[in-house]
C-alpha cells in the first residue's frame, strides 16, 4: 500500500511538471522568463517541470497567475502515465 501513495505521488509530480512545461512553451516563455515573472528561481521552475519536487499549492497559484490560466489546470492528471 505505501508503495502504491509513492508511485501516485510521483506521478502527480510529473504531470504537473509536463502541464507547467506545456503551458510555459505555449506562451513562448523560457524558464528564466517564467522565473522572473512569478519571482521565483529558475531551477525552481527546471525541478517542477521534472517532477523532482511536490509542488506547493501556493507556487502553483503564482504559477497559474503568472500563466493566466486557472489553477484547476494542473490536477487533469490523465497526461500522463510513463
Amino acid at each position: 500500500m505505501a508503495f502504491l501513495a509513492v508511485v501516485d505521488k510521483k506521478l502527480i509530480a510529473k504531470n504537473i511538471g509536463v502541464t507547467l512545461k506545456r503551458l510555459r512553451i505555449n506562451r513562448n516563455l523560457s524558464m528564466q522568463q517564467l522565473a522572473t515573472l512569478a519571482e521565483i528561481e529558475k531551477s525552481q521552475i527546471y525541478r517542477i517541470e521534472n517532477g523532482k519536487v511536490d509542488v506547493r499549492i501556493s507556487t502553483l497559484y503564482l504559477l497559474a497567475d503568472t500563466l493566466k490560466v486557472d489553477i484547476s489546470q494542473f490536477f487533469d492528471l490523465n497526461i500522463s502515465n510513463k
